[in-house]
């Protein structure tokens, strides 16, 4: 946990050295997010406004990395599916609550795809998730069955895996 508060320290302070460095804003970003993880629901709010705030920072700077639109659509995703208490929390602690939707989610994941065809597991997973909220079974599926075929090689890509099983389970039921 230490190494993630050290890593966002770092982070800024690259952020700080040059601004117009779009790695320095994406690993701001990347490094808020996992912070965010292990801190109390103000800070974790604080730092979902940082993640999207150095996020877009970072695509403006470089605009062709699939990397940045991934992780976009993850923010997207997530802040589409705040519940309505959270979101009145974040209204109350910083005035505006973060909004985006699903469509928004699989844009920027579709994004990622046509910038670097096959490009993560995690990727697939979330489009197909993205497909099933929008009452797209059958594309979510064709989207699994194209992620399960990919060879996992990454830590990542076994978590992937796991969750795309979890996920196709419950699409053919």
């Amino acid at each position: 946990m230490l190494i993630f508060f050290t890593g966002k320290t770092a982070a800024g302070k690259a952020v700080e050295l040059d601004d117009k460095n779009a790695g320095s804003h994406r690993w701001y970003a990347i490094m808020c997010g996992y912070v965010s993880e292990f801190d109390n629901v103000q800070n974790k709010i604080k730092n979902g406004y940082l993640f999207k705030e150095h996020l877009d920072k970072a695509i403006e700077l470089q605009p062709e990395d699939p990397l940045q639109y991934y992780l976009l659509g993850r923010w997207c995703y997530t802040v589409s599916q705040l519940s309505w208490i959270e979101r009145k929390v974040a209204a109350t602690l910083f005035g505006n609550p973060p909004t985006s939707t699903v469509q928004e989610a699989l844009q920027n994941f579709l994004r990622a795809e046509e910038m670097h065809p096959g490009y993560s597991k995690y990727n697939y997973m979330y489009m197909a998730k993205c497909y099933k909220d929008l009452g797209q079974k059958a594309v979510a599926l064709k989207y699994c069955d194209e992620a399960s075929a990919m060879p996992s090689v990454t830590r990542e890509d076994i978590d992937a895996q796991k969750e795309l099983e979890a996920l196709t389970a419950c699409l053919r039921q």
